[in-house]
């Protein structure tokens, strides 16, 4: 006789993740989001790390039991300053490091279970954000990567 089990626990590869182009800092982001959504982001003590890299990348936190939502901020995009080894114009220079390579236009991710077309126009109306749209499903992979 073959039992079946039914698991209703969440997991990462459930929730919907957005894709979001801005030009706020990621902490000035969440705080819009907090108020405009009556969310509690927190900045997680653990930020992610690229693969290849010594980066790491902020990850804002928020678990609400009542709607049963997790909500998860991550940053796609940090840029690094460092002292210019050459003599030139400029004493120090930039360098633009991607969590995600293929995202190279997302600045932030923005990952929650329950994603409406009313949340992604509410997410879009925070000013300085010039777009936002679901995760292309043929970069569904970036989900596991996403795991905590």
């Amino acid at each position: 006789m073959v039992t079946h089990t039914l698991n209703l626990e969440s997991t990462t590869l459930d929730q919907d993740v957005l894709c979001v182009t801005t030009v706020l800092p990621s902490y000035l982001f969440v705080f819009h989001l907090n108020r405009l959504l009556g969310l509690s982001l927190v900045r997680s003590k653990e930020d992610l790390k690229a693969e290849n890299s010594a980066d790491r990348f902020a990850v804002y936190e928020y678990d609400c039991d009542v709607m049963q939502q997790s909500w998860r901020v991550v940053e796609n995009q940090i840029i690094s300053t460092t002292p210019s080894s050459q003599i030139g114009l400029f004493e120090e220079t930039e360098q633009r490091s991607l969590l995600f390579a293929g995202l190279s236009q997302t600045d932030l991710l923005v990952c929650v279970n329950g994603m409406t077309d009313n949340l992604v126009k509410r997410i879009q109306s925070i000013r300085r954000v010039m777009s936002c749209s679901l995760l292309p499903t043929k970069r569904n992979k970036i989900k596991e990567k996403l795991t905590f």
